[in-house]
């Protein structure tokens, strides 16, 4: 009599290690995978420790029974667990190595390898900018402190008045180059506290039109959004950054707009998205301007190269900034332009655990391509 059970993962084992385009997602390797072995659940992460770059359950939070490494060629092991009546652990050993030697795996891992071989070379780039921002802090305090003692005994009409108020002006420019650094340093750190989006965006819309009086920003923010697992002074760092760039980068006299509501993405929204976004529920949150657009070059560089900027006499750290700060909390970030059009920046943020969504949904309509 044939065991059925056993060809069944004999035929699992072949197409994992056999054609490219089997699965179009690890989530739906992984539900034929509790088919053919009669699981409850699974799951696969890279890398195993650590924050993970590429993560996918088909029951997440469910218990697990078994655990195999996933040795994956030239980059780090990722882990595959099972929760079910799997009897020969050693099925699951050789599906872990069948997956980390496999096209299909290669194909999940390839955009997420790439983020992390960013992430490492941002971190690289946050702690020299730690160091250097703490060295240029105290030089620029030293400035500021001494001009405006100077200022005091001068005649506020005097030329040297005038001169020192210069200095004074360009040495708190450098204060908040420092301040563009420390966040660069701290931004890969998560602390996913619940915070109001809606909140965030008011506070910082406030700001941003009292900044650039000559560009009139729009905004739709749907009502009662849920909170997002992102620390408050994140997401309003993360928000003002990107209004300040769309401010900047609008003519005078030209328009703004944000935007945000309640998003489901699935498996196919993730691919077009910078940073760790998962499946389900997000907080979208969207920032246009009236810009003269980017180049293809610029958008694949804007968020991941550190000083890279299109301004004249712009430090082009605020970008990468973002990415950092949302890359850390599990969201993602996407550009969409293209010359003379303008240029949207899509944010997707996920929701705390600390209440239930409060709003319907709307179905992710795809995001910008990479």
């Amino acid at each position: 009599m044939t065991d059925t059970g056993a060809n069944a993962r004999i035929d699992f084992v072949n197409r994992v290690l056999g054609s490219s385009d089997t699965w179009p997602s690890p989530r739906a390797m992984l539900v034929d995978m509790c088919v053919a072995f009669g699981l409850r659940s699974a799951g696969v992460r890279w890398p195993a420790e650590g924050a993970a770059v590429l993560l996918a359950e088909t029951t997440p939070g469910s218990i697990t029974a078994f655990r195999a490494s996933i040795p994956v060629p030239d980059q780090a092991s990722g882990q595959l667990w099972a929760d079910g009546t799997l009897k020969d652990s050693e099925w699951l050993t050789l599906v872990a190595n069948a997956i980390g030697n496999s096209q299909v795996f290669r194909n999940f891992l390839g955009p997420a390898a790439d983020q992390a071989r960013i992430s490492r070379r941002l971190d690289d780039a946050a702690k020299v900018a730690g160091r250097v921002a703490h060295d240029l802090d105290n030089v620029f305090q030293g400035v500021t402190g001494f001009a405006s003692l100077a200022m005091e005994s001068l005649h506020s009409n005097s030329p040297a008045y005038s001169n020192i108020l210069e200095v004074e002006t360009s040495a708190r420019q450098g204060l908040k180059f420092c301040a563009q650094l420390h966040q660069l340093s701290r931004g890969g750190t998560a602390r996913p506290l619940p915070s109001a989006v809606s909140g965030a965006i008011t506070r910082e819309l406030a700001r941003v039109t009292s900044a650039f009086p000559a560009v009139r920003f729009e905004s739709d923010v749907f009502p009662n959004l849920p909170p997002v697992a992102v620390e408050a002074g994140g997401l309003q760092a993360v928000l003002g950054l990107l209004l300040d760039n769309a401010a900047e980068a609008s003519p005078k006299d030209g328009t703004g707009r944000i935007t945000a509501r309640l998003v489901e993405l699935a498996s196919a929204d993730l691919a077009g998205f910078l940073g760790s976004p998962a499946t389900g529920p997000h907080v979208e949150v969207q920032i246009s301007d009236s810009g003269p657009g980017l180049t293809e070059e610029a958008r694949q560089k804007m968020f991941v190269e550190p000083f890279f900027t299109t301004k004249f006499r712009h430090r082009g750290l605020s970008l990468t900034v973002v990415y950092r700060m949302i890359f850390a909390h599990r969201g993602g970030v996407q550009a969409g332009s293209s010359p003379g059009k303008g240029t949207t920046i899509r944010v997707v943020l996920p929701l705390s655990a600390a209440r239930v969504p409060a709003v319907e949904t709307v179905r992710s309509t795809g995001g910008f391509s990479r």
